[in-house]
């Protein structure tokens, strides 16, 4: 049986990425059901912990995680308590938080069925692997991160792009941007990037409501609506009609990028080690109450198993090879702790 998985994540730039690398990852997991919410309204500030009713779809999802969502510094107890609340009032769900700002650990540590984990570099901002357009969501932040050492020129290209497509007032934060990076539509995002600054006047991040889209802007919004609904195509005034795409003529790979864009991957079986990795990973993070926390090899296995669901037949033998390599795992003695 699927497990509904859902992801909630910031509505800036970098958080629209991280969240389809998150999405990404869990769907090889051929037990999950994954969904993403990233709302310009919604999922816009650290003011979302405390109005998480508004997230309907929670109600729907045994599984929940909350991506790129900071805590203020000047009201995280009031925000931690009120996380707190609402996920000890849900203890048949599983709840898991990942950000790239320091998170108020000992209070969250009160709700049994939350596990948070802080990861300083965006880079690393995700469960599973990191492709290039975590490499992207980095370049987004200001941030030090080693992200700067291994990107290519189209990155900041491409960066820009997103930028000015998820810029607040404009048509294209949430929804829209999300299936533009489902669909790897790199390209039309680079065109954006390569306008002339003069096109995308953002004070202070924002779009002014009163600024015509530009013509990048204009065919991606288009674009947006048609692939969100291909049978009643909105289009904008005085937008162009998108042409057909040629195939890149630009190569993103990196060394640890799996989903190369125009590449479609079906559900991982599981022994696939891709599959096999989320889930030791997600494991391991529940297992991890505390940062000292430590578990055996048979305790991460169970708790892999209890994550997959009775339709993932994970081999030990698999596992043990993995844990070997596994580069979010460390010895502690004769057990294992998370990194």
């Amino acid at each position: 049986m699927k497990q509904r998985v859902l992801i909630v994540s910031h509505a800036d730039a970098d958080g629209h990425l991280i969240a389809e690398q998150v999405r990404r990852n869990l769907e090889t997991i051929a037990t999950f059901d994954v969904r993403t919410v990233v709302d310009p309204i919604r999922t816009s500030g650290h003011r979302l912990w405390t109005k998480l009713d508004h997230l309907e779809e929670i109600d729907s999802s045994e599984i929940v995680f909350f991506i790129d969502l900071m805590f203020a510094p000047s009201s995280f107890a009031v925000e931690a308590d009120s996380l707190v609340d609402f996920v000890v009032a849900r203890p048949s769900k599983r709840f898991f938080l990942l950000d790239h700002h320091p998170l108020p650990v000992r209070r969250l540590s009160r709700a049994k069925n939350l596990r948070a984990l802080y990861r300083r570099d965006v880079l690393d901002c995700t469960i599973g692997d990191s492709s290039w357009m975590m490499i992207l969501a980095a370049l987004l932040e200001k941030q030090p991160t080693r992200a700067q050492r291994i990107k290519l020129p189209i990155h900041d290209v491409l960066a820009r792009g997103i930028q000015r497509a998820a810029a607040p007032g404009g048509p294209l934060a949430g929804p829209k941007l999300l299936a533009l990076l489902r669909s790897d539509r790199w390209d039309d995002l680079v065109e954006l990037g390569q306008e002339e600054p003069s096109k995308h006047r953002l004070p202070r991040g924002r779009r002014s409501a009163r600024s015509d889209a530009s013509p990048a802007l204009a065919r991606l919004d288009s674009l947006a609506c048609e692939l969100m609904n291909p049978i009643a195509i909105t289009t904008p005034r005085n937008a162009p009609p998108s042409p057909a795409r040629s195939p890149m003529s630009y190569d993103f790979d990196i060394a640890t990028d799996k989903l190369p864009p125009e590449i479609k991957l079906a559900p991982a079986h599981p022994t696939d080690l891709e599959a096999i990795v989320v889930l030791l990973e997600l494991a391991a993070i529940t297992l991890s109450p505390t940062p000292e926390s430590t578990f055996s090899t048979a305790d991460l296995l169970r708790e892999a198993h209890e994550l997959g669901g009775d339709d993932i037949a994970l081999d030990e033998k698999d596992i043990e090879i993995v844990l070997g390599k596994a580069g979010f795992l460390r010895k502690a003695g004769k057990r294992l702790s998370l990194k």
